[in-house]
C-alpha cells in the first residue's frame, strides 16, 4: 500500500515538471497573494529522493492555478450580449413546440431557461446548438447570425452542451475524458496533460484523474462532464440541460457552486431546469415558458412575485 502511495506521489511531481519556485500551487492551497509571492496553507518541499513533505510557510514566486486555464474572449465586457435569439419559432411533427421566442445571454451571465416538462426548453436548446434549425426567426452569436450553421460550426465558434442524459465515456477516466476532447485542437501532448493538469487542480478535482466516470458519484460525474464541454477551444456559451436532475441536496449544492466559479471565470451560461427552487438562488436573470411561450422574464425575485408564475408554475400555494 506505501509502495502504490510513494508511486502515485512521484507521478505528481513528474507532471509538475519543474523545480521548487515554479510548482504550481492549487488554488484552495493558498490564502493570499500578490504579484511575487504567496501566503500558503501549506508548502510542498521534494527531495532528491523524490518523497513529498508539507509544512506551512511562505513560498515565493510560485505559479497559481488561475481561471485563463479557460481561454475567453470579450470576458471583462459585462454588458457585452454573446447570444441573442429573436422571434424564434418551431414546429415538429405538425405541432408548435415554440412561438415567437426572445432572449438574450450577457457575458457572465447565469440565464435560467425554467418550465414544466414539455414546455419545449430541450427544443429551443437543440435549436441554439444546430441540431434543429428555427421555422421562424434569428439566432445570433457574438452579432453574427448562426441559423445556417452546422451544429459543428457552431461548437467551434463557442457554443456547448451538456445533455441531461448524456456525459462521458464510461470505461475512460476523467484524464483520458478530457484529453479526448482537448487532442482536437491541441498537438502537443505535453501541452495537454498541463492543461488538463490545471483544469482539475483549479476545481479540487485532481484526485479524480484516474478515476474511471463509470465509477464516478454523481455529483462528481456532473462536473467532469461539464469540464470536457469547457474543454471546447473557443469556448462562450455553456448549456446545461437539468444539471441537478438526480442529485442529492449536498451534491445539488456543490455544483451550483461549480457553476458560479464558471460564470466568474467568464463564462456564458444557460441552465434548462423544470424546478425554479433547486435554482434560483445562481440566477441572474431567468425565462418561464409555458406551452411553447414565454409566461415571465426577469431577475428570480421578479418571478417569485409574479401572480402568472406562481397560479401556472410555482403554485398556488406557494410563499417566501
Amino acid at each position: 500500500m506505501d509502495r502504490e502511495k510513494n508511486k502515485k506521489k512521484r507521478k505528481i511531481v513528474i507532471k509538475a515538471n519543474t523545480k521548487l519556485n515554479d510548482k504550481l500551487i492549487l488554488k484552495k492551497d493558498y490564502i493570499y497573494k500578490n504579484d511575487n509571492k504567496a501566503l500558503l496553507l501549506t508548502k510542498i518541499i521534494s527531495n532528491k529522493s523524490n518523497k513529498i513533505t508539507k509544512q506551512k510557510g511562505e513560498l515565493k514566486k510560485v505559479q497559481i492555478a488561475t481561471s485563463n486555464i479557460i481561454k475567453l474572449t470579450n470576458n471583462n465586457e459585462e454588458n457585452k450580449k454573446i447570444l441573442t435569439l429573436s422571434k424564434i419559432s418551431k414546429t415538429l411533427g405538425g405541432k408548435p413546440i415554440l412561438k415567437n421566442i426572445s432572449l438574450e445571454l450577457k457575458n457572465r451571465q447565469i440565464l435560467g431557461l425554467l418550465g414544466p416538462n414539455g414546455a419545449g426548453k430541450s427544443t429551443l436548446f437543440n435549436l441554439i446548438v444546430g441540431k434543429i434549425f428555427p421555422d421562424f426567426g434569428e439566432i445570433k452569436l457574438n452579432n453574427e447570425n448562426i441559423n445556417n450553421l452546422a451544429i459543428h460550426e457552431r461548437a467551434n465558434k463557442g457554443i456547448s452542451l451538456l445533455e441531461q442524459h448524456k456525459g462521458l465515456f464510461g470505461n475512460m477516466t476523467a484524464y483520458e475524458n478530457l484529453y479526448s476532447i482537448l487532442e482536437l485542437h491541441i498537438e502537443d501532448k505535453n501541452k495537454i496533460e498541463t492543461k488538463i493538469f490545471q483544469l482539475l487542480s483549479y476545481f479540487g478535482l485532481q484526485y479524480l484523474e484516474n478515476v474511471k466516470a463509470n465509477n464516478m458519484s454523481g455529483g462528481e460525474y456532473k462536473k467532469i462532464s461539464t469540464l470536457q464541454r469547457v474543454c471546447n477551444k473557443d469556448i462562450k456559451v455553456l448549456l446545461l440541460d437539468e444539471p441537478m436532475a438526480a442529485l442529492d441536496p449536498l451534491s445539488i449544492s456543490s455544483i451550483k457552486k461549480f457553476i458560479l466559479e464558471l460564470r466568474d471565470m467568464g463564462l456564458s451560461v444557460i441552465i434548462t431546469d423544470h424546478n425554479f427552487f433547486a435554482i434560483q438562488d445562481i440566477l441572474d436573470s431567468c425565462i418561464i415558458i409555458r406551452d411553447g411561450s414565454i409566461m415571465v422574464e426577469g431577475p428570480p425575485k421578479k418571478i417569485i412575485n409574479d401572480e402568472k408564475a406562481i397560479k401556472f408554475y410555482l403554485g398556488t400555494g406557494f410563499k417566501i
